[in-house]
C-alpha cells in the first residue's frame, strides 16, 4: 500500500480529521479518535507517524516508545470513559500501516471478544440504519479534549 492510498497517512496529514483532533502526539506516534462515524467516545487509534507496514519494521525509537504511549492511552481511557476493560488490538490487514485500536468495553457491552465483536458490528449496523443513536462528532470531540488533558500523558514527558 502506498502512502497515497493509505487512510492512516491521510488521517495523519489532516485530510481525514479525527473528532476533536489528536489526543496525543510525539515524534513517532499519534493518538486520536477512530474516524469511523459509528464509534463511541474513547475508541482511539494509536498510529505510527510514518508509513510503516509491520511492527517488525519499527525503528528502535518507535518500538521503545510504543509501550509507554499505549499505557498512557489506556490509563486515560480508564479514567475518562470508565469502561469495564480496554481492548488493545492491531491487525494491519486491510490498512497496512502500523496502528493499534484501543476499544473500551463498557458495562453495556458483553464481555468476551467474540460477543463483543458481534455486539460492536451489530451496534454499528443499527446506527447505520438509524435504529440506534449514534454519538455525535461533538461527543467524541469533547471526549478527545478530556483525554488530551488527562494526567496519563504527563508520564511520557519524564
Amino acid at each position: 500500500m502506498s502512502t497515497d492510498d493509505c487512510p492512516v497517512c491521510a488521517e495523519l496529514a489532516g485530510r481525514i480529521p479525527a473528532p476533536g483532533g489528536p489526543v496525543y502526539r510525539n515524534e513517532w506516534w499519534e493518538v486520536a479518535h477512530h474516524t469511523n462515524a459509528y464509534t463511541d467516545p474513547g475508541e482511539l487509534i494509536v498510529k505510527a507517524r510514518r508509513h510503516v507496514e509491520s511492527i517488525s519494521a519499527l525503528t528502535a525509537e518507535e518500538a521503545a516508545s510504543i509501550g509507554p504511549v499505549l499505557r498512557a492511552a489506556v490509563a486515560a481511557i480508564e479514567r475518562v470513559v470508565r469502561p469495564e476493560r480496554v481492548y488493545v488490538a492491531s491487525y494491519n490487514e486491510r490498512v497496512r500501516h502500523v496502528h493499534f485500536f484501543l476499544l473500551p468495553r463498557t458495562a453495556s457491552l458483553p464481555a468476551g471478544h467474540v460477543f463483543s465483536d458481534v455486539y460492536r458490528r451489530g451496534r454499528i449496523q443499527l446506527r447505520h440504519w438509524k435504529l440506534a443513536r449514534n454519538p455525535a462528532t461533538a461527543d467524541r470531540a469533547a471526549a478527545a479534549e478530556r483525554l488530551r488533558n488527562d494526567d496519563a500523558w504527563k508520564s511520557l514527558s519524564t
